[in-house]
């Protein structure tokens, strides 16, 4: 092997045992990043149907940029809404791989965390088989503005996180109650 191929070994390796050993904290940052920029660009009134189009007369965004709306938030989007799933899919992982009495003490925060965040967004959020005129709140008319793939797509991801969270909150719940109250 030569140097050069050693070295990218070397570096996937590192980013890889990185990544690895902060999965929590990644798996966070990009929920979190997901969330906060996706429903920021779906409450300013952005719709995938706005694409390339000069959006001015739109209400200002809930951040303030150098760069028009008209290219921040299709860029907003397009990170966010990846960053959504891959940060919801390490949390999934992480809460659900290896749950065994002598694991990690904190799977059962990101069990927690899961369980809230797919059942608050079962919710609030826009069911993908209801009517844009039959639903109550605004932001849930503003998620399937964006069409019904997008809908479904947000609403299955929290029925798997929810599911997910769920059933590990239960294993935990087991383990605990194995470990403390026999």
């Amino acid at each position: 092997m030569n140097e050069s191929s050693q070295k990218q070994t070397n570096f996937a390796k590192r980013i890889s045992t990185y990544v690895k050993n902060h999965r929590v904290p990644l798996g966070l940052f990009l929920a979190a990043y997901g969330a906060f920029y996706l429903s920021s660009v779906i409450l300013s009134s952005w719709t995938i149907n706005d694409w390339g189009k000069d959006i001015t007369g739109y209400p200002p965004s809930f951040i303030n940029t150098l760069l028009p709306r008209s290219f921040i938030s299709p860029i907003f989007f397009v990170t966010s809404f990846p960053a959504l799933i891959i940060g919801a899919a390490m949390l999934c992982v992480y809460s659900i791989r290896g749950i065994s009495p002598e694991a990690a003490d904190d799977k059962q925060y990101v069990a927690i965390l899961l369980t809230a965040f797919g059942f608050t967004y079962q919710v609030v959020g826009a069911w993908p088989l209801g009517n844009l005129n039959d639903f109550p709140w605004q932001w849930q008319k503003q998620i399937i503005s964006n069409g019904t793939i997008f809908a479904w797509t947000l609403y299955i991801l929290s029925l798997i996180v929810l599911a997910v969270g769920g059933i590990s909150l239960y294993k935990h719940s087991r383990i605990y109650h194995k470990k403390h109250l026999s």
